[in-house]
């Protein structure tokens, strides 16, 4: 049976830049396909399981991922994996243009390149809005391939008018009047509550001069492609891997979550966590309350010896937190 739970976020809002310390074996490295080129982050021992990652719109590795999983509980929590870190086209820094635009399914199918010239077969996967659907739409392809699946703010079904005119408001201003401020604030409302906003202005002002560093008019294509999505809700029923899915109560709307626990009806290996005051990007926002539900999810797969050391780790950051 699906599982839902809820959960407060311990930290209101702390940048975690800086409880992070060095990866070791990092190696990235930018391939070239017939979408574009794209960096590819790769830390680990090679004989480990792999797990890939995919980041939001107007993120990449950097911006989304790389302080999560330095995050000194994380380290414990998926040492026991390879990370292949996978930017869309064109979002690493220095990007030329998009020669081409680009579609939802694009994505999926440049992911698809990606692995195959890596090589990899089967993985674990972890992806964060927008990556969240590349996921789901890979796996409903690629079924086989995929061994679990941890999503971030998914959605499966295509922009509901007030989102499609939304977004389209503010591309069409951008492209018009070149308001960087009002899209720049329009992407830190997507990642981060409100109160985030307010009060933690470090982790705000970090993430904007990282966007800012971006090729903008990369990130308008794919956000363009992000409104006009596919609803692939009907093909989330081909999907066989454990699923967790992590919904903020201020990322993507809820319904798109429900959607996809909808699709993947008759599924039983799927399980719903639901973090209060926080936006898109979890990883950033709200770490700590991601290191108990993936403890757990993970406790599942690989068994209660690998993952004690673990819980445990977890359980002393969730008393610490009530403790404050």
């Amino acid at each position: 049976m699906p599982t839902t739970s809820e959960l407060q976020p311990l930290s209101k809002g702390i940048s975690i830049a800086v409880e992070s310390k060095e990866h070791k074996n990092l190696d990235a490295e930018i391939i070239k396909t017939k979408f574009g080129e794209c960096e590819v982050v790769v830390t680990g021992r090679k004989e480990l399981p792999v797990m890939v990652t995919y980041p939001d719109i107007g993120t990449n590795y950097n911006s989304c991922f790389k302080s999560f999983f330095q995050f000194v509980g994380t380290d414990n929590a998926f040492k026991q994996f390879r990370f292949v870190h996978i930017s869309p086209p064109g979002m690493h820094y220095g990007s030329p243009d998009l020669s081409n635009n680009l579609s939802m399914p694009d994505l999926a199918e440049h992911m698809k390149v990606v692995l195959e010239e890596l090589k990899i077969r089967n993985f674990h996967a972890f992806g964060c809005g927008l990556g969240s659907y590349v996921m789901l739409d890979f796996a409903s392809k690629e079924p086989n391939r995929l061994l679990s699946m941890t999503l971030i703010n998914p959605c499966a079904e295509k922009s509901w008018y007030f989102d499609w005119f939304y977004e389209k408001c503010n591309i069409w201003a951008n492209q018009m009047f070149s308001y960087d401020r009002w899209w720049k604030e329009q992407f830190v409302k997507r990642w981060f509550h409100h109160f985030t906003i307010r009060e933690n202005t470090n982790l705000i002002e970090l993430h904007e001069k990282l966007f800012f560093r971006l090729n903008q008019n990369n990130v308008k294509h794919l956000s363009n492609a992000f409104t006009y999505r596919p609803d692939i809700t009907k093909s989330l029923k081909n999907i066989k891997c454990r699923v967790l899915l992590l919904v903020a109560d201020h990322g993507l709307p809820e319904n798109e979550a429900v959607a996809v626990m909808g699709g993947m009806k008759g599924h039983r290996d799927v399980s719903w966590i639901k973090v209060r005051n926080a936006g898109v990007l979890l990883t950033e926002e709200a770490p700590r309350c991601l290191l108990h539900p993936i403890n757990l999810f993970f406790a599942g797969l690989f068994g209660p010896v690998i993952t004690k050391k673990m819980l445990d780790f977890s359980t002393k950051l969730q008393r610490e937190g009530d403790e404050r």
